[in-house]
């Protein structure tokens, strides 16, 4: 009899040790399921968009046509009145001159300036304003003779600031006398000098300064040849 008791009792713990392990397993699963339903999986975040992504169509496209040429032009400063002193619109100008050479002489002069209607000077790498020309009349006096000379020059202006900063030119002409001492007339003479423009003067134009060699005659009878210092003012009638 004790040992069905004790087996009785034995077997009852058994039952109790197992059913407790049974409800504990059954415990953590139903808490995983509840865990997994409750706490979604996080995604992963996708990286931002940084906007590099470039069209491959893009190399298809012809490159850009290229920016038109530019037109150099020398720098003018424009006058007050555009139609000129007295409305005719005429491009002149008015120099003084004094020469020291074999003899000392005085003058002055008075020209009509005209454009290069053909652009020469964009053809050989300068404005195509470079070139100007001028057809004047002058006063000149020496010690011993004095003339009435015709002028016709050419004048190159060069490219702006090229000379120490400055904006030079060079010219040459022609130097006839109409009428001189004792009404003498012919006597064929030439010049040719180098130049800057100068900004002394805007509202009248740019005042040039030149320097260089000349030589006037009068007939066979009177001459004179030297180094010569004019300065040129621009003006419009």
């Amino acid at each position: 009899m004790k040992k069905i008791i004790l087996f009785l009792i034995i077997t009852l713990a058994l039952g109790i040790v197992f059913g407790a392990s049974s409800v504990d397993a059954q415990s953590k699963v139903v808490t995983k399921t509840i865990r997994k339903v409750i706490t979604p999986e996080i995604a992963p975040v996708a990286p931002p968009d940084t906007g590099e992504a470039t069209d491959e169509s893009d190399d298809d496209m012809p490159p850009p046509p290229p920016p038109p040429p530019t037109v150099t032009t020398r720098e003018v400063i424009p006058l007050k009145s555009s139609t000129g002193l007295f409305g005719w619109g005429l491009s002149t100008d008015l120099s003084a001159l004094v020469l020291s050479g074999d003899k000392s002489l005085w003058g002055i002069r008075g020209n009509l300036v005209f454009f290069d209607p053909l652009a020469l000077g964009g053809k050989i790498g300068l404005a195509e304003d470079a070139i100007e020309y001028k057809l004047g009349l002058g006063y000149v006096s020496a010690s011993d003779f004095y003339s009435i000379p015709l002028y016709a020059d050419v004048v190159v202006y060069l490219r702006e600031g090229s000379l120490f900063g400055l904006d030079p030119y060079v010219g040459a002409g022609l130097i006839n006398n109409i009428s001189g001492t004792g009404s003498a007339s012919g006597g064929l003479g030439g010049h040719i000098y180098v130049g800057v423009l100068t900004n002394w003067a805007n509202d009248a134009g740019r005042t040039s300064i030149s320097l260089g060699h000349g030589t006037y005659k009068v007939a066979d009878a009177y001459s004179a040849s030297g180094i010569f210092l004019a300065i040129t003012q621009p003006f419009i009638l």
